[in-house]
């Protein structure tokens, strides 16, 4: 690596690093919660996401099973 790059890269992390606790996404306290159970977050999205994943691995490992057993097939002959 260069050490120019390796400069740029350090200033760069360090850059980060130094600006991260600047950057806030929630506001700070804003006092007591007003739900006691912690209020509901939707998990639709997220369920979504890794039944849909879940989906696609499973059709994944299928299909790789089915081709190799084709190749077996076809070698055997």
């Amino acid at each position: 690596m260069k050490a120019s790059s390796f400069l740029k890269s350090s200033v760069i992390a360090l850059a980060f690093l130094c600006l991260s606790p600047l950057a806030k996404a929630q506001p700070g306290d804003t006092g007591p919660d007003p739900d006691p159970n912690g209020g509901g977050a939707p998990l639709d999205l997220g369920i979504s996401v890794f039944i849909a994943a879940g989906i696609g691995y499973a059709a994944k490992k299928k299909y790789d099973a089915r081709k190799k057993e084709k190749i077996a097939d076809s070698t055997e002959k």
